[in-house]
């Protein structure tokens, strides 16, 4: 049972953590040794990089924009494809599909796409731009070490993801998105908010996590006289966005059909991505949720992970 000074500790590491010094530092709300071990980490891995490359990167947009767009980073017939894989595992119900009982009707899972839908999903990080791009963020190598498909389907509930939230992954991660369909306003586009504007909603006291999410948000900017302008870009099949998603984001349902993605989660690495994948196949295959706690030691907790 929690004593009362472990609760009043807890109190206060969480005001800390939710202080404006706090979350401008790190964009985020985790714990200190978190944020410590991935910004020692990305320093290494950005350091190693530079001892044999060439490593005047310019500033990454991914600093103060949440999203980029790289157009045709795959052929739009080869996406197509993998989206008419996606609808041939839904229809037969295979065992990589999973569709989650909260949020049912809504979006459907193909877990393990590099092994279901096939390895030529990473051919997006053969693409120069977003290869460049990815390297300017993270200032030299990265690796993926999450991969899962997803479907969007049309519905009218606001609940989860489809509430405007922020991730709060560590400093020096992204996502990546593959767009296997087009997506636009019709078709279910994510939706973003800027740098100041997700400052200016925590600032208020709107973080977006779990069950604080609500979905009257419109009311409570009316409230606390903030913003609401909401921003997406529209995409067609085969383009890839690379974002933060530590910035304020939702899913949208798309209005008619269905919007197919791939998501990959990045992460710094010392060594190119196609070498960390095969030292790091089992963890990648079966990866805990969330982020790993310490990337320096990913073969620890996909062992960990099997045994849960």
């Amino acid at each position: 049972m929690m004593t009362v000074a472990h609760k009043v500790a807890d109190a206060v590491l969480k005001k800390i953590q939710r202080s404006p010094f706090y979350y401008k530092r790190y964009n985020n709300v985790l714990q200190y040794y978190i944020n410590r071990t991935y910004i020692r980490y990305a320093r290494e891995c950005s350091k190693r990089y530079a001892a044999t490359h060439p490593a005047n990167f310019p500033p990454s947009p991914l600093l103060t924009e949440p999203a980029v767009c790289f157009r045709g980073a795959i052929d739009p017939q080869k996406a197509r494809a993998f989206s008419e894989k996606m609808t041939e595992l839904i229809d037969r119900n295979d065992r990589s599909i999973f569709r989650d009982p909260s949020i049912e009707g809504m979006q459907v899972v193909v877990e393990r796409p590099l092994e279901t839908l096939g390895m030529g999903l990473l051919d997006v990080l053969r693409n120069p731009g977003v290869d460049a791009g990815l390297k300017t963020f993270f200032r030299g190598e990265y690796a993926v070490v999450m991969a899962v498909a997803l479907r969007s389907l049309p519905s009218q509930k606001l609940v989860s993801s489809w509430l405007w939230h922020s991730d709060c992954y560590p400093p020096h991660t992204c996502k990546l998105f593959l767009h296997l369909t087009p997506a636009d306003a019709e078709t279910g586009a994510t939706e973003f908010m800027s740098l100041a504007d997700t400052m200016a909603y925590r600032g208020a006291g709107y973080f977006g996590f779990g069950n604080e999410r609500i979905a009257n948000i419109e009311d409570f900017a009316r409230e606390k006289g903030l913003p609401y302008r909401p921003f997406h870009n529209n995409v067609e099949a085969g383009d890839a966005t690379i974002f933060n998603m530590n910035f304020f984001h939702r899913a949208v349902s798309p209005r008619k059909g269905f919007r197919d993605v791939l998501e990959l989660f990045l992460i710094p690495s010392p060594i190119p991505w196609e070498e960390h994948l095969k030292q790091h196949a089992d963890y990648v295959r079966n990866p805990p949720s969330g982020y790993p706690k310490d990337p320096n030691n990913l073969q620890a907790a996909a062992v960990r992970s099997t045994m849960m």
